[in-house]
């Protein structure tokens, strides 16, 4: 028997999964925006979509956004700045 609480992290999952392949069926593709050519991990974050390269917010480089593809945008954005910015 799954429990209310496997049930629900098993929903969010697919969920993700869904919006994921979601994002690559509607992307315009461009080979060499930096989220194509790094290909950060893509997650939920709280509320958001986070896409990271790297092992860490600290180290790396992520972009968040309400849908995947705003997070992937946010992250090319943020692969252009310097580290004083």
């Amino acid at each position: 028997m799954i429990s209310s609480e496997e049930l629900f992290w098993n929903e969010k999952f697919n969920e993700e999964q869904r919006q994921i392949q979601l994002y690559y069926e509607n992307l315009n593709y461009i080979a060499d925006r930096p989220c194509n050519v790094y290909k950060p991990r893509l997650s939920i974050d709280g509320n958001q979509w986070c896409a990271l390269f790297g092992d860490d917010l600290q180290g790396g480089v992520a972009g968040f956004g309400d849908s995947p593809q705003k997070a992937f945008e946010d992250f090319d954005r943020n692969w252009a700045k310097s580290i004083d910015s």
